[in-house]
C-alpha cells in the first residue's frame, strides 16, 4: 500500500537539504581582485569568494555603491589591506557587523579597536603614510596573508579546520613552486632597466631584485606633469632602459608618443589581475607578471 505520510517526509528531506547545505557555505568578500585570488584558494568548495571593487576600478578613488553594503552586511569575513589603499572602505568597517581581516598595519590598532594584521615589510618605496599598499605584489606577503585568512575562518568555523588547512597547505605548494620559477625566470633580467605606469609594483621589484628606473606617476588617476614626462623621457634616452609598461586599466597616449621615437618596446604589467581567472588563481597572476616582464625585457 503506497505510503503518503513517507512520501510527503522525503520530498520535505529533499527540499530542505540543498538549503541546509547552502546555508553553511562560508562567504567571503575581498575588496580587490588579487586578494580575492588567495582567499579563494583558502576557501575553495567550501564557499564563496566575492570581490568588492569592479574591474577596471582603482582602489584609490572607488566610491561604494549600496550593492556594494549589501555584500559587505552578508559576509562571514572581510578581507582589505587598510585605509592606505582603500580609504573608502574605512567608515563603512567601523560598522560591519563581519569580522574584518586587515592586512597592512597603519597603527598599533585597528579600526575596531583591536591589534591589527600586519603582513608588510620595512620597503624604500613609501606610500600613503609609510607602507606600500601594494601587498600583493610579493609572494611571500600573501602566504602570509593566505594563512591569516585560514586562522580567521578556522576560528569562526572550526568544523572546516580541517579542510582549510589541506587547502591552505595546497597553496603555499602551488605558490612556493610558481615563486621559484618566476625567481629563475626573471634572473636573466635583473639588470636590465625599465620604467613602469605607476609605482605599483615595488614590491615585485624588491622580491625579484629588478632594476626598475622609475614610475610616471604615484597615484594612476592622476596623469604625469609634464616636468615628469620630460625627466622620464631624458632618462629614456640617456640610460639602458629596455622597456616602459603601462596598465590595462588606464589610457596610455602619452606614453606612448614618447616612447614610439626611441628604441624602447612597450609592455603591459597589471596590478589588479583584472584577467586573471579564479581557475588561475594567485600563482598564475604571478607567473603571467613574469612572463610579462621576461617578454618585454628580452
Amino acid at each position: 500500500m503506497f505510503d503518503m505520510k513517507k512520501l510527503v517526509l522525503l520530498l520535505m528531506f529533499v527540499c530542505i537539504a540543498p538549503l541546509a547545505t547552502a546555508a553553511e557555505r562560508l562567504s567571503v568578500v575581498t575588496s580587490v581582485k588579487p586578494l580575492q585570488l588567495v582567499a579563494n584558494a583558502i576557501v575553495a568548495d567550501l564557499g564563496d569568494v566575492e570581490v568588492l571593487i569592479p574591474a577596471g576600478s582603482s582602489p584609490h578613488h572607488y566610491s561604494l555603491k549600496p550593492s556594494g553594503i549589501r555584500t559587505l552586511n552578508n559576509a562571514d569575513l572581510i578581507v582589505w589591506v587598510g585605509p592606505s589603499l582603500e580609504q573608502f572602505l574605512t567608515k563603512v568597517l567601523q560598522r560591519a557587523d563581519a569580522p574584518v581581516l586587515q592586512l597592512l598595519e597603519v597603527s598599533d590598532t585597528d579600526s575596531h579597536g583591536h591589534e591589527a594584521e600586519s603582513t608588510v615589510h620595512d620597503d624604500e618605496h613609501h606610500h600613503h603614510g609609510g607602507e606600500d599598499p601594494h601587498i600583493w605584489m610579493d609572494p611571500l606577503l600573501m602566504l602570509d596573508a593566505a594563512e591569516k585568512i585560514k586562522n580567521a575562518l578556522s576560528a569562526q568555523y572550526p568544523q572546516h579546520a580541517v579542510q582549510l588547512e589541506k587547502n591552505y597547505q595546497a597553496f603555499a605548494d602551488e605558490l612556493l613552486t610558481a615563486e621559484k620559477q618566476v625567481r629563475q625566470q626573471l634572473i636573466p633580467y635583473q639588470k636590465s632597466g625599465f620604467v613602469v605606469f605607476h609605482d605599483a609594483f615595488a614590491l615585485l621589484v624588491e622580491h625579484y631584485g629588478l632594476n626598475q628606473k622609475a614610475f610616471f606617476t604615484v597615484d594612476p588617476a592622476r596623469a604625469p606633469g609634464a616636468k615628469k614626462l620630460a625627466t622620464i623621457q631624458k632618462l629614456l634616452k640617456t640610460q639602458k632602459v629596455g622597456c616602459v609598461f603601462v596598465e590595462p586599466q588606464f589610457e596610455a597616449a602619452v606614453i606612448k608618443q614618447i616612447v614610439s621615437d626611441l628604441p624602447v618596446k612597450m609592455g603591459q604589467l597589471d596590478p589588479l589581475a583584472i584577467d586573471v581567472t579564479l581557475a588561475q588563481g594567485y600563482p598564475g597572476y604571478l607567473q603571467i607578471l613574469g612572463s610579462n616582464i621576461e617578454s618585454c625585457l628580452q
